[in-house]
């Protein structure tokens, strides 16, 4: 994807995931309050916060490829 996007497009689906981690954790989508396994723990999903937040800054500090430019190559050599 070679067209220049602003960080809030460009990293999209990135944000997009954080976005659904912070609702889960808003809505008491843990473990200790909801029981359900899938949930995870409030630890881990603090952990897995910090995780995709240093990730996403990490692919914007260096303008690494975001999922979006990474989805649009494999589409592309599909069609190649």
């Amino acid at each position: 994807m070679s067209e220049k996007l602003g960080i809030t497009k460009k990293y999209s689906r990135e944000i997009q995931e954080i976005g659904n981690k912070l609702r889960d954790l808003e809505n008491n989508r843990i473990y200790e309050l909801s029981g359900a396994q899938m949930d995870g723990y409030l630890a881990t999903n603090a952990l897995q916060l910090k995780k995709m937040l240093n990730e996403l800054l990490n692919k914007i500090d260096n303008q690494s490829p975001s999922i979006n430019d990474d989805l649009a190559d494999l589409f592309e050599a599909r069609k190649n």
